[in-house]
């Protein structure tokens, strides 16, 4: 079936850009799937070893060689190496083949698909993000090999006996060539996942307020052109999206938690080190930069997920405006239905809706904490 976008080109003899059918599958998510907690076995035992490579990296402030060669233990990096285990976690026991049939299943009940503009709108958007994504990744790996290259150049090795400094000149580059590519490239699945579910979501919720606005242009012009079978048929996809973003929102709502009390706890040192430590300009700049990298990127994510609620309310208001375009009892029945449905959109670990207004008082609540904090840690 051509939608009506596409008759309309064809009327026009316009060429049309080829869009394939919508999926979430990709290279990412079937990594990602292959580490799940549904997988075999092997797939298991691949999980283990990248959760070791994970914290071979991280765990480089955790551990670290004085003069005496006795391995000391900083607080502070044991909390954040914890953290950092999280998300990864949470995708294995979350992210997995039947969540993801369920959200297919899910999908391929709206029958939507086959929609011309429905398809661009996931691909374009798709596209954009998922660049960013690359981009941020390919920069942020140069910047960290580049300042790790950095500090080992300046290290005073001097009072080092040549075989402790071959070994520990093994371990660095090790980390860095082998374990820091394994790192960033299961973050840039977790995060490539972070950006197609959400818009998968907001496809969904796309076609039904393109829909709706179509309903609502025509009713300006003729009143009768307003029926109840067109509102139920809408109603009854906005209720599949509904569920939809449910199901999605199984991973979506503690991924969102944990990767806002990372981006804290990476606030809280910054400012923590900023206030009571002194470091060279180039440490400074670099813990700057990676706390900014984190926040831009969790904005980023959180407008994706908040658009899906932005488009669900724009939907809702239109639905209003079309009650007030007839007076058939049948229809405002149909229309109060309508109404009465839910909010759509993600929660922040399960506690609230995310929504604007809600993430302006969550960030005003980090601020303060992030400000805080540090006085009452020294």
């Amino acid at each position: 079936m051509a939608s009506i976008n596409m008759q309309q080109c064809f009327v026009r003899n316009e060429e049309l850009k080829h869009y394939p059918k919508i999926s979430i599958d990709s290279i990412f998510s079937r990594m990602q799937l292959i580490i799940s907690s549904t997988s075999n076995i092997y797939g298991k035992c691949l999980f283990v070893i990248i959760m070791l490579i994970l914290n071979l990296v991280h765990c480089r402030a955790l551990l670290f060689i004085s003069l005496d060669s006795i391995f000391s233990i900083k607080l502070g990096a044991f909390f954040f190496v914890l953290i950092a285990n999280w998300l990864p976690i949470v995708f294995h026991l979350r992210y997995n083949h039947k969540l993801v049939k369920q959200i297919e299943d899910h999908w391929n009940g709206l029958q939507i698909d086959y929609d011309y503009e429905t398809r661009k709108y996931f691909w374009t958007r798709k596209a954009i993000y998922r660049w960013l994504v690359y981009f941020s990744y390919i920069f942020l790996y140069i910047f960290k090999y580049s300042y790790s290259l950095y500090t080992l150049s300046d290290k005073d090795t001097s009072k080092l006996s040549s075989e402790v400094v071959l070994k520990q000149n093994i371990i660095f580059y090790f980390l860095l060539l082998i374990c820091t590519p394994i790192t960033l490239f299961i973050h840039c699945c977790q995060s490539c996942i972070h950006i197609d579910l959400p818009i998968l979501a907001q496809t969904a919720v796309q076609y039904n307020l393109i829909k709706l606005k179509k309903l609502l242009k025509e009713s300006g012009k003729d009143e009768k052109s307003l029926n109840i079978n067109a509102i139920q048929n809408i109603r009854y996809r906005y209720l599949l999206s509904c569920r939809l973003v449910d199901k999605i929102n199984e991973i979506m709502s503690p991924a969102l938690f944990f990767m806002f009390t990372y981006f804290l706890a990476n606030a809280c040192n910054l400012s923590y080190s900023l206030i009571y430590y002194e470091q060279n300009h180039l440490t400074k700049w670099y813990n700057i930069f990676m706390t900014s990298f984190i926040l831009i990127s969790l904005l980023v994510y959180t407008h994706a997920n908040i658009k899906i609620h932005e488009k669900s309310q724009e939907s809702l208001a239109i639905v209003y405006k079309l009650s007030l375009k007839t007076n058939s009892m049948r229809l405002l029945n149909e229309i109060s239905l309508f109404l009465n449905h839910n909010e759509i959109g993600f929660t922040f670990g399960g506690m609230f809706m995310l929504t604007t207004s809600s993430l302006s008082k969550l960030l005003s609540i980090l601020t303060t904490i992030i400000v805080a904090l540090p006085t009452f840690a020294k």
